[in-house]
């Protein structure tokens, strides 16, 4: 599928805009994305509370599936990385509890990246597509398993274009987003705050409303809401916004939350 293997990567730091967004969009194939180079890994002071990470919880109704693993890249999992099948259950776990999506008969396909200089922890990244319109995909720490992104990209035929009057009055989706973060807890506890950062236009037609949501425990994510039906699309997570503020940061979101130039 077109643009499925497609990581973009855009500056770290996203303004919101009356026009157009501010920002600089990057495209790196897959292959330039295997080529990055390698950095140490700290995780002593890196790693949140353990109570934190996903291994062991086990989401209410789920129940393993009959689904297949699959590497899609040639980089290679350390000895202290979890292996490509347990990062594909984790994110079948995730998958099951906040989209309530079963793996049953499907593929996932795995890619491992080891730690760059602007993210300096190895990574899964897992992605099931379901159709040439809908896919699921998850990040999570190749260590720890904790969650660095889910996401659903969902694509439609209708063109859409910038809402300005919608970016100058975004507070729906603002708590749309704030109640999908606690439903979901994507900040570990109760949220303090929500601000409106982003409207993102890209070639799926699925415009999404990019929220900065703040918890009271301090961690910081994005929650996505779709503009058109304000379903809840996904999050970047604490575990990989703490790391944007890097003065290399290239925070790589999922394709359908990335602004165009």
């Amino acid at each position: 599928m077109k643009g499925k293997q497609t990581i973009l990567a855009a500056a770290a730091i996203i303004g919101t805009s009356t026009l157009l967004f501010q920002g600089m969009v990057q495209v790196v194939t897959a292959a330039n994305y295997n080529k990055t180079d390698t950095v140490p890994t700290s995780y002593a002071k890196s790693v949140d509370a353990p109570s934190q990470t996903p291994q062991n919880s086990l989401p209410p109704g789920y129940k393993k599936t009959n689904y297949t693993v699959k590497a899609m890249n040639n980089q290679m999992p350390t000895s202290k990385d979890i292996t490509k099948e347990a990062a594909a259950e984790i994110g079948a776990k995730a998958l099951w509890e906040i989209y309530a999506l079963s793996l049953e008969g499907k593929v996932v396909e795995m890619r491992y990246q080891q730690p760059r200089e602007d993210l300096p922890r190895a990574q899964w990244y897992g992605e099931v597509i379901i159709n040439d319109k809908l896919n699921y995909s998850f990040m999570i720490d190749a260590v720890t398993g904790e969650y660095f992104d889910m996401f659903r990209e969902r694509t439609f035929i209708e063109k859409e274009t910038y809402d300005e009057e919608l970016a100058k009055n975004p507070q729906e989706y603002v708590d749309l987003a704030k109640k999908a973060a606690e439903k979901y807890n994507i900040v570990h506890g109760p949220v303090k705050s929500a601000v409106y950062k982003i409207q993102s236009m890209v070639e799926n037609n699925d415009p999404l409303m990019s929220v900065e949501v703040t918890g009271e425990n301090g961690e910081i994510a994005t929650v996505y809401i779709a503009r058109n039906d304000k379903e809840f699309i996904g999050a970047t997570y604490h575990a990989k916004e703490k790391y944007k503020d890097h003065p290399n940061a290239k925070i790589y979101y999922p394709k359908s939350a990335e602004p165009q130039k």
